[in-house]
């Protein structure tokens, strides 16, 4: 069974965990990116900050792997296969893995059992995703005023990606 009211009271409070922990341990850091994922089947959440320089760098790593599998099926006149690898124009990345600060605070949830998703089929979701997105919409209100990068986005995890529905700035 899922405790709506206790899983909000653990992201709310690992959210408020993590801007104290931020303006103590990193007052510099300029947020370009955060991401807050739930592991419905670990039964853990994480949140996650990434700098514009690391996914600069990050794309830019990303863009020369891909760039020389597409010019070899271009060359070989393999088309779709090529757009496949076709090398991105985007400033970010969006898998929170690669973040400068992955894991930043995390939290063990009491407000549902682990394997829930494989034990509902993917069901759990009707009820994480609103519960998710109201954390969501507490957390950019939080994080919008501290130290961020022009274009700072925030992102929540769906059970399609874990870098799903976003907050711009706009």
């Amino acid at each position: 069974m899922f405790n709506q009211t206790l899983y909000l009271m653990e992201m709310t409070e690992m959210v408020d965990n993590t801007i104290k922990r931020l303006q103590i341990e990193r007052p510099t850091f300029k947020i370009y990116t955060t991401s807050i994922w739930t592991d419905p089947d670990a039964a853990v959440s994480s949140i996650n900050f990434d700098s514009k320089e690391n996914s600069l760098k990050k794309v830019a790593e990303s863009n020369n792997w891909n760039k020389k599998y597409y010019d070899q099926y271009l060359a070989e006149g393999d088309i779709e296969q090529a757009e496949l690898f076709k090398p991105n124009q985007y400033t970010r990345i969006c898998n929170p893995a690669d973040f400068e600060l992955r894991d930043f605070e995390q939290v063990s949830h009491q407000s549902f059992s682990e394997g829930w998703e494989s034990e509902t089929e993917g069901e759990c979701w009707t009820e994480i995703e609103p519960a998710l997105i109201e954390i969501g919409n507490y957390a950019f209100s939080k994080i919008k005023e501290l130290n961020i990068e022009d274009g700072f986005e925030l992102a929540i995890n769906s059970n399609e990606d874990w870098y799903d529905k976003t907050w711009p700035l706009p």
